[in-house]
Formats: C-alpha cells, structure tokens, sequence
C-alpha cells in the first residue's frame, strides 16, 4: 500500500462531510426562508457532494486495488523476462508503483556513477600519458599524444554523457518525490475544497485531476514502461565486474622514473583494441541509458498530462475558460 495512505483516507472524507454539511444547512435556511431558487440550487449542488465522495472512492480503490493490479503485472512481466533486479525490487515493494519507480532509478543511477568510475579512472592514466613525451637531442622522440589523445577525447565525451543522464533520472526521481508526498496530502484536498465552491470549482476539477494524474496515472505508467523494455541491469552489473578488474585495481599513480613511465606508456599502447571495445561497448549501451532518462519519463509524462487533460472536464474542471482567465491576467 502506498504512503500516505492514513493521512488521505482521513482528511479527504472530512472534507466531503463538511461539504454536505454545508449544503444541507444551506438547504434548510432556503426551506426556512422559502426560497424557491436557493431550493432548485441547493438540490443540483447535492449532486456535486455525490461527485465529491464518488473521487474520494475512487482515489481508495487506485491506491489499493489499482497500485496492486500495476505492481503484479509488472512482477510477473519482469519474472517471465528474467529481470530479476527488477522483479526483485517490486516484490519488495508490492502495491507502491512509486517505491518501485524510486529505487528502479536509484538503481540506474548507481549504474551510471559506475560507469562514470570506470572511465574516469581509465581516463587517469591514459591522459597523464596522452601528454608525455621524450626528447631525443632536442628532436621530440615519443609523444604519446599521437597513440593516445583519441581515447582521451572519447572518454570525455562519453563521460559528459553519463552527467547528463544522471541529471535527468535525479530530476525524475524529485518528481516521483513531490509526488508521493505532496499529491493525495495537499493538491486532492485542496482540489475538493475549491470544488465545493461554485465560483471556484473549475479550478477544483483541474487540482482534483492534477492530483491523480501524478499519484497514480505516471508512476503507473512508468513501472509498466520499465517492465516492458530491455534489461538494463545486464549492463550494470558487468560495468560493475569492469570496475574491479585487475587493470583498474592494480594500477600504480606512482610512476617517479622515465623506466616506469615508458613501461605504463607501451602497455596502454599494447591495450589499444582492448581500449576501443571497452569505449564502443559503453556507447553501444548510452542509447539505452538515454531511453530510460528520457524517453520512458516522457512517455509517462505524456499520458499522465492527457489524463489530466481528458478528466478535468469529467471533474469539473473548464480549460477553456480557464485559459481565458489565465490569458486577461497576463
């Protein structure tokens, strides 16, 4: 079960009986007075506490019976694939599409750190030796420039990348983040409180629609998404066994004589081929890290924000007239 089950499930239906609360005192003052129009006005506003309670039931049974529908779907995706890391994290995390959408992130962002580490320390001492050289009686004799500064520019740019990819999935998993605490806590109360008003219940629609566009509709979206597309774990943990290697571990920073700078110098030299499949085995890999940074957060975001589009007017909510609105304040 999602967090913040015990907060919502109690502020939401105190909103709704305060909300009939209100609508019946204010049918009893126009009975009283014998105010036919407050009568006929009352009675339709009856209709929109129904509505009021209606989200509020619905919000219950997304939250219990929808995030556990998503969540085994995506285990029994993920077991039948055999992405066990995956599969591993949402069993840990049965009915919580965020949970699993967090530490899936967490996961690929450590991936990422990783490959950050290793070509880092690949390209420590491939630089170093990119800028050595020797003078033979004042002609230039090796320079390692020239067998070198290639990789050198390549694990630049490949690490550049990595940077980047790491921005994007922190700045998804902050949206994830202010999602789970901030939509069915704030933005669902709040949009039931401005629905109660007439004057404001446009807007309470689009708050109501925004809420459950965010707390359920995109991390659903995206746990599916994740399921159903390649295993990026595979690559992780070989760019973890790559980081521990016996030519990373081993490596010596301590090179003080011309005798170990030309030993480190030819044995990088040696390991050229080996250098090249290592750089295109990473960039034959970013594709995928850039799918899941970018386009996988898009895609979710993409349907969560036609649902907000598509229910706002279901709960209440006037786009068009509140695009007016929003265009006379500018």
């Amino acid at each position: 079960m999602m967090s913040g089950w015990d907060s919502f499930i109690v502020i939401c239906p105190i909103i709704g009986l305060l909300t009939l609360t209100m609508v019946v005192l204010m049918h009893m003052l126009a009975r009283a007075l014998n105010l036919q129009s407050l009568t006929m006005w009352v009675k339709a506003e009856y209709a929109q506490v129904a509505v009021t309670f209606l989200l509020i039931g619905m919000a219950a049974v997304l939250q219990t019976a929808g995030n556990d529908i998503v969540s085994e779907i995506t285990a029994s995706v993920t077991a039948a694939s055999g992405n066990i890391p995956l599969n591993s994290i949402t069993v840990a995390n049965l009915g919580d599409p965020v949970k699993i959408s967090k530490a899936y992130i967490s996961n690929v962002v450590e991936c990422e750190k990783d490959t950050y580490y290793l070509l880092y320390v690949k390209n420590f001492f491939t630089e170093a030796y990119a800028n050595l050289s020797f003078d033979a009686l004042g002609v230039e004799a090796i320079a390692g420039g020239f067998a070198l500064s290639g990789f050198v520019s390549l694990y630049h740019y490949v690490a550049n990348n990595m940077i980047f990819l790491v921005l994007f999935n922190y700045i998804q998993y902050n949206i994830i983040l202010f999602s789970q605490y901030t939509m069915l806590n704030i933005f669902l109360p709040m949009g039931l409180i401005l629905r109660a008003f007439p004057a404001t219940r446009g807007a309470g629609g689009l708050v109501t629609a925004f809420a459950f566009a965010f707390a359920f509709v995109f991390p659903m979206t995206y746990v599916l998404i994740i399921a159903m597309m390649p295993n990026i774990n595979v690559f992780c943990a070989q760019v973890q066994v790559a980081a521990q290697g016996p030519d990373i571990v081993n490596q010596d920073p301590c090179l003080n004589n011309a005798g170990g700078m030309m030993e480190g110098y030819y044995k990088l030299k040696s390991q050229t081929g080996e250098t090249t499949g290592l750089v295109d085995w990473i960039e034959s890999n970013i594709g995928m890290m850039m799918l899941q940074a970018m386009f996988y957060p898009l895609v979710a975001l993409t349907v969560a924000f036609t649902f907000m589009r598509q229910a706002s007017s279901l709960m209440g909510s006037d786009l068009a007239e509140i695009g007016r609105g929003l265009i006379k304040l500018i």
